[in-house]
Parts: C-alpha cells; structure tokens; sequence
C-alpha cells in the first residue's frame, strides 16, 4: 500500500456539503470533516479546488453540512461521484431538501444532523483546500438517534456503520476517580 493512501484505513462519518448560489443548488460528498470548536462553534472540511461545489462556496461563503444515516449510503455515492457539471444531480436523486434559518443554502431532509454554517477562513492543506465554517444554527430529525447507525466511509465505494453491538457506554465519573486515587497513592508508570 502506498504511504499515499493511508487515509483508506481511516474510518470518517459521512457528510453532505450543500451550496446555493444564484438559485442552482448543489450538494457533494465528503468523508474528510470534522468538529473543529465549541466556542465558538467551527467545523472544518477537505475539498478539492478542482469541484465544482468550491467556487460556490467561496462566492455564497455560507453552506449546510448533512450527516447521513448507513441506510443512505447509495445517496452519499450518487451526490459524491456525479459532477454538477452534469445537471442536478439533485433533482434526479429525488432529494428532499429543507429550508435553512440562517444561510441560503437548505439541508438536506434524509439526514439524522444537520448544521447551517457561513464560511470563517479557508486555506490549502497539500492537494486539498481546509474549509472552516462556523455553525450559525442546527438541525436535528426528531427521533433519529434511537438507535442511529450513522454512515461512515472506509475507502473507495466502501461503507459501514457502527455495530450497535460494539457501543460502549462509559461511566467516565467512576474512571476518573479511579486514576485519581491511584495518583494519590503515589503510583508511578513506566
């Protein structure tokens, strides 16, 4: 495996990155995002130059941010593998969009999460440029999180979800103490 590909071995949530500009609205796929900020709130994504969605996004400096539920899947590949330059991908999706409070750009409705974001700065990380937007309001379907197997990306046309088998709920309280007891018994590591 080539030390260029090591991102395959990473397992990413999957998001919708959704721009208006004018009145074309198009939506992409990306699996390369993440919280970047609580106060104030920021989220950053990767995306390459050469996509059609990044002039929009940095004329309109404001977008919408879909994370998708594994059943889903095939709608992340379809917005992800077809251009815009092609038509509306959106439309002949089917996709159900929701207005946005805050940004011109609307969520989309198949999603468990969504955040409206305007753009804070952008900059470029080797062959991709580093979004970073900050989220002016969020969206949560009602109900979704019951039992959420929320769509993540392995490599390639690749996807999977969380085993809810393998979920692990920590008493992080009862952890804690028992490090700090040992600390104050003086306990030393290697």
């Amino acid at each position: 495996m080539s030390i260029n590909r090591f991102s395959e071995k990473i397992v990413m949530p999957v998001c919708l990155i959704t721009v208006k500009s004018d009145s074309f609205i198009n939506s992409m796929t990306v699996a390369w995002s993440t919280p970047l900020s609580a106060n104030p709130p920021l989220f950053g994504f990767a995306i390459k130059k050469q996509r059609y969605t990044y002039p929009m996004l940095m004329k309109e400096k404001e977008f919408t941010v879909t994370f998708l539920p594994y059943e889903k899947s095939e709608l992340s590949v379809k917005l992800g593998r077809i251009s815009a330059r092609e038509g509306d991908k959106l439309l002949a999706a089917g996709v159900k969009l929701k207005g946005s409070e805050f940004v011109k750009a609307p969520y989309i409705e198949d999603g468990y999460f969504s955040m409206e974001c305007t753009l804070e700065n952008s900059f470029t990380t080797g062959d991709h440029e580093f979004v970073v937007g900050k989220v002016v309001a969020i969206h949560e379907n009602e109900g979704s999180l019951e039992n959420l197997k929320p769509l993540m990306y392995l490599s390639k046309d690749t996807f999977s979800t969380i085993d809810e088998g393998k979920i692990k709920k920590i008493d992080t309280k009862k952890v804690i103490e028992e490090i700090r007891k040992k600390l104050k018994r003086g306990v030393q590591g290697d």
